[in-house]
């Protein structure tokens, strides 16, 4: 599915108190997403911690298709990220000549499709979707995305297949790098990221 067909089906709406609640429940297969979507996102954008965009049907406005939350963020350069994966990053996104101790980034703390609509392309034309409203409208000079993925085998391949890359591939690093114990491997989310130079567009 290609962003036009996307946005033939669907209207992109922020997310609020109002919408919400004249919204047919929101379910994708995660109940931590379900609950965040349901109870927590407005009061997020309220306290403006993230915000939430809702896909919704054209034919049929009640009905929640997708639904994604971004903020401001960064992907930093410290003493703790390892030198070998720090070049590989710098080298793949020819930053070398930069020494900022921290790049600018959007997080996408949420992101889900609704269960109805799985397995259908909405995911993936989701994400096209936010890389070039990020690219082509950036209003702050963002280069990346990033997102910490739950660390499973779905949601990895989704990112992966979407052109997300790790930061750091070893756990153990990564768990030095985002200051965790490694007494909590394996990690719960793993660090990715996406070069938003890399975007091309239209699609």
């Amino acid at each position: 599915m290609t962003s036009e067909e996307l946005f033939n089906i669907c209207d992109l709406k922020v997310a609020t108190t109002q919408r919400l609640a004249t919204s047919e429940l929101f379910e994708c297969e995660n109940e931590d997403l379900n609950d965040f979507f349901a109870k927590d996102c407005v009061k997020y954008s309220e306290r403006l911690l993230g915000k939430t965009y809702l896909l919704c049907l054209k034919e049929n406005p009640k009905i929640i298709v997708a639904a994604f939350t971004v903020s401001n963020d960064g992907i930093r350069m410290t003493n703790k990220l390892n030198e070998d994966y720090k070049h590989i990053f710098l080298t793949n996104t020819s930053l070398e000549d930069k020494r900022l101790r921290r790049f600018p980034a959007v997080l996408i703390g949420r992101l889900a499709t609704n269960k109805a609509f799985a397995g259908k392309g909405f995911g993936s034309a989701v994400m096209y979707f936010i890389k070039t409203w990020f690219r082509f409208n950036n209003k702050t000079g963002c280069r990346f995305l990033i997102v910490d993925a739950y660390n499973n085998e779905t949601t990895l391949h989704y990112y992966l297949k979407n052109g997300f890359k790790f930061l750091v591939d070893d756990e153990r690093l990564e768990a030095k790098y985002m200051e965790i114990g490694i007494g909590r491997l394996p990690l719960h989310t793993r660090l990715m990221y996406y070069d938003l130079l890399e975007v091309t567009y239209p699609q």
